[in-house]
């Protein structure tokens, strides 16, 4: 079945965001399973450090510096790579920013970054490659990361959660549109992962004040990245529309769908022990 692989030996892998977290992980795990990997990062160091370290196992690795907020940028990428090999098997679109803060203490460029990097990233990956990806006559596979807040609405998130439910319904919305040309779209929803996602976003105001708090959490019950990346993997493999790395999150998203007025109020006590109940 077109798009569906089970094998990546040889396979081109496109993976933004792979300086670090879950797209570094994801490139080691292409890596192993023989992948060509094109690894992309607006951090140079850390990008070069994963395609070295990706070489160790894998056939080929490639380090690109992008900023995917910039869509010449990411066109100029997209051109390179098919000037190397004249396909993309598998995008994943999994450059991302994190971002807390109460919703009258976020500023509106908190907003347009979130934004840029975690939506308009997503879609300037789509732009550039999508097309292409048409023209090799399909046989390939999209993979946009969203998150557990792509599926429940979480306080202190509003920005974050915007942009990750908007890449949710994207990629719903992609998969019905590519399934023609033989082109999948999986949307993965990890849960709480233990990268330094909180450490390096913009954590403000009442929840910054607790930031350390939130990266102990985020520590002692975060999955890691590795197990998000076996499931992107798998994800691929079985041509799932929707994936999900849930763990410790996995009753939030249980009780939003069962009962979302319990839900709201369990949300709002968790967010007054984050910050004080007396700021709620």
């Amino acid at each position: 079945m077109l798009g569906i692989f089970k094998r990546f030996k040889e396979r081109v892998v496109v993976i933004t965001g792979a300086g670090s977290g879950i797209g570094r992980a994801t490139a080691l795990a292409f890596a192993r399973e023989g992948a060509r990997l094109h690894l992309v990062d607006i951090h140079r160091g850390r990008v070069e450090e994963a395609a070295a370290e990706a070489r160790l196992s894998g056939p080929e690795a490639h380090a690109h510096v992008v900023d995917v907020r910039d869509a010449e940028a990411v066109e100029r990428l997209a051109a390179e790579v098919y000037a190397r090999h004249a396909r993309v098997d598998v995008l994943i679109n999994n450059a991302g920013v994190g971002h807390g803060a109460l919703v009258h203490e976020t500023t509106l460029d908190d907003w347009r970054w979130v934004l840029d990097v975690n939506l308009w990233g997503v879609i300037h990956g789509i732009h550039a490659f999508v097309p292409r990806l048409i023209d090799q006559g399909g046989d390939a596979h999209i993979v946009n990361t969203a998150s557990l807040a792509g599926l429940v609405g979480v306080p202190s998130m509003a920005p974050y959660t915007a942009s990750k439910f908007a890449v949710v319904g994207l990629s719903e919305s992609l998969g019905a549109e590519l399934a023609p040309h033989g082109i999948r779209v999986t949307a993965i929803c990890p849960g709480v992962i233990a990268t330094d996602i909180v450490r390096s976003g913009r954590i403000e105001g009442a929840v910054g004040e607790r930031k350390r708090a939130v990266m102990d959490f985020y520590k002692k019950l975060g999955i890691p990245p590795e197990r998000v990346a076996r499931d992107i993997v798998r994800a691929v493999r079985s041509g799932a529309p929707l994936a999900t790395t849930l763990g410790a999150s996995y009753p939030l998203l249980m009780l939003r769908r069962l009962s979302p007025r319990l839900y709201r109020t369990t949300a709002r006590l968790a967010l007054g022990r984050i910050i004080g109940a007396d700021r709620t």
